[in-house]
């Protein structure tokens, strides 16, 4: 906040936060649109910020971050976990993850909704969501007037408690990537709901939905998951 106030941080020049390897603990809370208090959750209070770790095992985040209506919000190269709730966890906010690992959370490992008449977006390549408490990736849209889209590039979801990836609302998710898999969760693979739609850009054959304990692919009211 500090920077912020000296200097203008765009897009195209963002404020730059370079982690170490090892543990980096959160101690404060966020307290989410609906009035939810989160603990041990880094809330971000300014867009055009970019995170860069060591690498997934590397730099460890222990605790989550809470985005709300911010943009460029970036995070490269680092694990998340928090055992007191959710890893990331995004209203109203345009947040891209790349070589990230949201794993060992006590409730959902990514948590992306819109806010009000905010949608969000998000972009994730190369990430991984595993052994979460909730679902390993939840993504729900209450403006059926605006939706939003979600992009996940080579993307692995695997041994969460609930659904790997449950959609609802008005939300299309593209699915790309050969070495993206969806496995071995407690529920569903992928669940879609209320209209949500997920598109899998990957042949029918390829192995992308498996092992899941219950359903490897459920929809309901509307929701539809096509390759």
């Amino acid at each position: 906040e500090i920077l912020s106030s000296r200097r203008e941080y765009t897009k195209a020049s963002p404020f730059v936060v370079l982690l170490a390897k090892g543990n980096h603990e959160v101690t404060s809370s966020w307290t989410h649109p609906y009035g939810h208090v989160c603990q041990t959750t880094l809330g971000i209070t300014r867009s055009n910020i970019t995170f860069i770790g060591q690498g997934i095992g590397e730099t460890t985040i222990l605790g989550g971050f809470g985005i709300h209506n911010k943009q460029n919000i970036t995070l490269k190269q680092m694990t998340v976990t928090n055992t007191d709730g959710f890893g990331i966890v995004m209203y109203g906010a345009e947040v891209e993850l790349v070589d990230v690992a949201s794993s060992n959370c006590s409730r959902t490992g990514i948590n992306v909704r819109s806010a009000a008449s905010t949608p969000s977006q998000l972009v994730a390549t190369r990430c991984e969501i595993s052994n979460n408490g909730g679902t390993g990736l939840y993504i729900f849209n209450s403006n059926n007037n605006i939706p939003f889209n979600v992009c996940l590039k080579n993307c692995i979801s695997h041994h969460n408690s609930s659904a790997g990836i449950y959609v609802s609302g008005k939300v299309i998710v593209n699915v790309h990537g050969n070495a993206t898999a969806i496995h071995s969760n407690k529920y569903q693979g992928i669940f879609a709901d209320y209209s949500g739609k997920v598109l899998l850009h990957l042949p029918s054959h390829h192995n992308t939905i498996y092992n899941n304990t219950q359903q490897d692919r459920h929809t309901s009211m509307g929701g539809t998951i096509t390759n």
